[in-house]
């Protein structure tokens, strides 16, 4: 697949072939995100002003100092929103923080303290999640001891200097935290404004019918193509993430969704490898 920035946004031409058989692709991210972004905006029915401010949140998002309780509590609740639906867990934000206030209290909890917690019939009962908190906390409360504060734990990779460090602090969290793998580091360090995007089944579903992926679990192959959108089109990753994610979420602007998706509505149905598959099976 070849996308020409000669093109309009949506065009395809034949792939080309290489030397080795393989297709080589020369993705054009500007004019697949100008297409999504476009889509978008007349799906919302909003004016260039209002979708502007309704994402204007998004605009410059970047890694800044934080202080050790407000770390603590973004790890905290990605915890609980890790394979639970995210109303489930907001709906429960104000028991999940009755019992788990703040790091340094937690991090003197035992057995005794998560079967209180496992009691309260408001809470969400996963020993696991609740667990994998105050071992958490234990962990947290030994870094900010042996660093002076979890932002000087941070910065100690210098993950904004290269991508490289960034990804080794990534591998450092996944090994030192509980439910921080797979997704959820990423969920973590989109959080705290570090320059990736949350790879998650809508991102990776979108990506792969795009032929941007082979598979959904390409995870770090994700995180690398919205990185690659944000620096083609100069605008911030937590942009990028925020439009695909909607564009490909169930609700009124939603398209291209896991079942059922608005291919009709949608000006990348000629390079999208689910409607091809749905085209072939019709003709």
């Amino acid at each position: 697949m070849v996308i020409s920035s000669t093109e309009k946004p949506g065009t395809l031409k034949q792939p080309i072939r290489n030397s080795t058989t393989k297709l080589a692709l020369q993705i054009n991210y500007i004019d697949i995100f100008s297409t999504i972004e476009q889509t978008l905006k007349k799906q919302s029915g909003l004016s260039d002003k209002l979708f502007t401010d309704k994402y204007s949140n998004f605009f410059n998002l970047t890694f800044s100092s934080r202080t050790d309780d407000e770390y603590f509590y973004l790890l905290k609740l990605i915890v609980f929103y890790s394979g639970f639906k995210a109303e489930t867990v907001t709906n429960k934000i104000h028991i999940i923080n009755k019992h788990l206030p703040d790091y340094k209290t937690i991090s003197f909890f035992d057995d005794k303290n998560t079967a209180v917690i496992l009691s309260d019939k408001e809470m969400i009962k996963n020993r696991s999640k609740i667990s994998a908190t105050i071992n958490n906390a234990k962990i947290f409360q030994n870094i900010v001891e042996k660093y002076g504060s979890f932002q000087k734990y941070l910065d100690s990779f210098e993950p904004k200097v290269s991508f490289e460090k960034l990804m080794l602090l990534k591998e450092e969290l996944t090994y030192k935290f509980n439910y921080l793998g797979g997704i959820t580091v990423y969920h973590f360090l989109t959080d705290i404004g570090l320059p990736v995007l949350k790879p998650d089944r809508v991102l990776t579903r979108i990506f792969e019918r795009l032929g941007l992926i082979e598979n959904e679990k390409q995870l770090l192959k994700t995180v690398i193509h919205g990185r690659k959108f944000a620096a083609e089109t100069e605008k911030s990753i937590r942009y990028i993430d925020i439009i695909f994610v909607t564009y490909g979420q169930q609700g009124p602007e939603g398209i291209c969704l896991s079942k059922n998706p608005k291919c009709h509505l949608c000006g990348l149905s000629n390079q999208c490898n689910h409607f091809q598959q749905i085209i072939s099976k019709v003709s």
